[in-house]
């Protein structure tokens, strides 16, 4: 089976040998996708904000971006072959999170308010913290425990065994960063600040490198399951998979960098520029071994 057809198929294949846990995870992350393509769709025929605290951007990403992550990590444990109580536990968890953070973002920009950062009303703040910082919470510490239990078990490819473990990481680091994005919003938003809540420093912004981290678990597994369909070695998938994740590491670390030093994307510095080189230099081999090893082989001349 050629890797694009691989790709292809998975979604068919995963569903077929899912569980019902399994299953219910992947409904919920396809219908919050849904949710947040309908805001999408209702921008571009109403009109209305697409940035600012009461946007359509809001809960078009964080459908698309949360659904994309429930059906991600239900995919993950199912690889990873975790035990039907296993999955029960982590995966419900996961999926009333997920779903809390967009019903909450969707419902505040039905009401025209702020869904983060909002402390005018009593209700605004108690929706804030509840819905919120709740949700977060509980996602929080089920990716924690799935990561823990992702290092305990192993796939049957080796190469997607790391790139579950590596994209876990990566995950958990964007929840960090986006911990402290939230602090200083809150922090900001309490002392009267409307503009620029979570911009550190001149200029920095984490929200690049937040995205980064996100969806890191999606790009290195989509290419194991791609290096899987093709005649390459075990041990070699293994080592494109390593080379990739230091180079998608290294886009997160140079952006984070940035942010620190409260310096924009392009106000580029001597160190990170060297990481943002070396990271996508890297990242570009890895492209380019991947196309190469899906080639059928060359016939050989008689």
């Amino acid at each position: 089976m050629s890797p694009m057809r691989t790709l292809l198929t998975e979604p068919i294949a995963a569903w077929r040998r899912a569980e019902r846990p399994w299953r219910i995870a992947y409904m919920v992350g396809v219908t919050l996708m849904l949710v947040g393509l309908a805001h999408g769709i209702a921008w571009l025929f109403v009109g209305g904000a697409w940035e600012g605290p009461v946007s359509f951007r809001k809960p078009f990403s964080f459908g698309v971006s949360f659904g994309l992550a429930t059906i991600t990590l239900a995919w993950c444990a199912d690889r990873l072959r975790f035990s039907r109580r296993a999955g029960w536990a982590l995966l419900l968890a996961i999926v009333l999170a997920n779903t809390t953070e967009v019903v909450w973002v969707s419902l505040q920009r039905a009401r025209g308010g702020a869904s983060h950062f909002n402390f005018a009303t009593p209700l605004d703040e108690a929706v804030y913290v509840l819905m919120g910082a709740g949700a977060i919470a509980v996602s929080a510490l089920a990716t924690i425990a799935l990561t823990a239990i992702a290092f305990r078990r192993r796939a049957e490819d080796p190469a997607l065994t790391l790139a579950i473990r590596v994209g876990l990481v990566l995950l958990l680091i964007a929840m960090i960063g986006g911990g402290a994005m939230i602090s200083i919003g809150n922090s900001r938003a309490e002392m009267g600040q409307t503009d620029n809540l979570v911009q550190w420093g001149a200029a920095g912004n984490m929200k690049v490198s937040h995205a980064l981290g996100l969806h890191g678990i999606q790009v290195l597994s989509v290419l194991a399951l791609w290096l899987s369909a093709t005649s390459m070695a075990a041990a070699t998938r293994t080592r494109v998979i390593a080379i990739a994740a230091a180079g998608y590491t290294g886009l997160l670390a140079a952006g984070t960098l940035q942010w620190l030093d409260g310096r924009a994307l392009t106000q580029i510095g001597w160190l990170d520029g060297i990481v943002w080189i070396a990271s996508i230099v890297s990242l570009t081999a890895v492209a380019v071994t991947a196309l190469r090893a899906a080639r059928p082989p060359s016939p050989v001349p008689h």
